[in-house]
């Protein structure tokens, strides 16, 4: 959103990446910020959707990845988390489609191959290039 207002930054923190990131093992079915709300039982008083309660949800959803951190003792917190962010980022689980929630080691060759076909985010084409063994 801010590229498309002219404003860019090479230090940017972005929480999916970093939700995602966490997740290693696949717990959270979805990662939009009004589901990770509820998921995590974040407790904040925001309405959907909304300028405001977008911002506010964030700010919780920041502070507890930022807590997670510090409680994996990671030394340089800010900068680790720029670096998750500008990384794409292994998913464990299918978002979509008529695979959507298995893990991708349970998804057949011949479909990931032809997903890699396909107009797939950062993250997505990362994650089926790591399962199929193809490197970029």
């Amino acid at each position: 959103m801010l590229n498309r207002e002219g404003l860019f930054s090479t230090r940017v923190i972005c929480t999916l990446k970093l939700a995602r990131y966490l997740d290693k093992s696949g717990v959270i079915p979805q990662y939009n910020l009004q589901y990770l709300c509820y998921f995590l039982e974040l407790n904040v008083e925001a309405k959907a959707h909304d300028a405001l309660g977008d911002i506010t949800v964030l700010e919780a959803l920041f502070n507890r990845i930022y807590a997670r951190f510090e409680s994996d003792g990671v030394d340089d917190i800010e900068n680790e988390m720029i670096r998750i962010s500008q990384s794409p980022i292994l998913l464990p689980r299918m978002p979509f489609g008529k695979h959507k929630g298995c893990l991708f080691s349970e998804i057949p060759p011949d479909y990931l191959s032809w997903l890699l076909g396909t107009d797939l985010d950062e993250d997505l084409k990362y994650t089926v290039q790591h399962h199929l063994g193809v490197t970029n």
